[in-house]
């Protein structure tokens, strides 16, 4: 897993070190020469550089491929339970829905999907994924990688890297594309199966609306299944009163290990109190971060 999260990091630098070389030399005009071998495709210069100086390890980065490595992971434990063809069928059947933007939204997912399709164990990269906040993380350290291994100055590289943030769109991207989709099918009231489910909805869309479902991000549910046995996925469907057996079939259907969730410990879960604290996870993380603090001094200050 160590060595395919290597991988994407490579293809993600890749991309936008060549994204950022081809404005440069195309619309701005810079001739530099290693510059204009990267954008004709040239190998990757910036990961090794930026590898070895630890810029590749800031909490966004790091929590970014965190999370990307761990839906991979999911990814491939549901292939060992659905074949691909039958996953792919959890979104044909949405091309046929009596309402037509429904329809195109699925279609939309099944084609942002077979863009980030990559070979067996592998982390497809692809930018229309990455959050804007991760891309300028990514850009401005190539950027400087850049200007330094190129030993060209000028301030065209970062007017480049501004452009590429500049268009940066994340609405292509497979995580928007199911949201968009488990919005519509949330707003046409004939959704057949109310309860989300892997099998029946494929990965992306079924965490896309479990996340709309719980007032979560996609990012928190994918992170929470990495937990140990899945604690607070199962405090997540349990909130959104999810049937018993409905729970422990996802629960099977994600777990990767021999982990099982009983119907007993799934009912002794208390439903209040897992509704207080999907509230507190959904809360920005600055208001949490505080939150806690303030616990932290509270409780010092009793204790003086």
């Amino acid at each position: 897993m160590r060595s395919n999260a290597r991988q994407y990091l490579r293809s993600v630098i890749g991309q936008i070190e060549r994204r950022i070389c081809l404005i440069a030399t195309q619309d701005m005009g810079v001739t530099q020469e290693i510059l204009l071998t990267i954008a004709q495709g040239g190998k990757s210069h910036s990961f090794p550089v930026l590898e070895h100086s630890g810029l590749l390890k800031t909490v966004d980065i790091v929590q970014h491929l965190y999370v990307t490595a761990q839906q991979s992971e999911l990814a491939a434990r549901l292939l060992q339970k659905i074949s691909q063809e039958d996953l792919e069928s959890t979104l044909t059947r949405h091309l046929d829905h009596d309402d037509p933007v429904v329809a195109e939204a699925a279609m939309g997912l099944l084609v942002a999907q077979s863009k980030t399709t990559g070979a067996a164990g592998e982390i497809a990269a692809s930018l229309a994924d990455l959050l804007p906040e991760i891309a300028y993380a990514f850009a401005w350290p190539v950027t400087a990688a850049l200007a330094r291994l190129s030993g060209f100055s000028g301030l065209q590289l970062q007017q480049a890297t501004e452009r590429l943030l500049t268009a940066h769109d994340e609405s292509s991207g497979v995580a928007r594309k199911a949201e968009r989709l488990a919005q519509l099918l949330h707003q046409s009231k004939t959704e057949k199966d109310p309860i989300p489910h892997p099998m029946r909805d494929g990965l992306s869309l079924f965490v896309a609306r479990l996340a709309r479902q719980s007032g979560l991000t996609s990012d928190q549910i994918v992170a929470f299944t990495a937990e140990p046995n899945m604690a607070r996925f199962v405090v997540v469907m349990r909130a959104a009163d999810f049937p018993v057996q409905e729970a422990l079939s996802i629960f099977a259907a994600l777990d990767g290990g021999d982990h099982i969730l009983t119907a007993a410990t799934y009912g002794e879960t208390d439903r209040d109190r897992s509704l207080a604290l999907v509230s507190r996870w959904a809360s920005p993380h600055a208001h949490q971060n505080a939150e806690r603090i303030l616990s932290a001094d509270y409780l010092s200050d009793r204790e003086k």
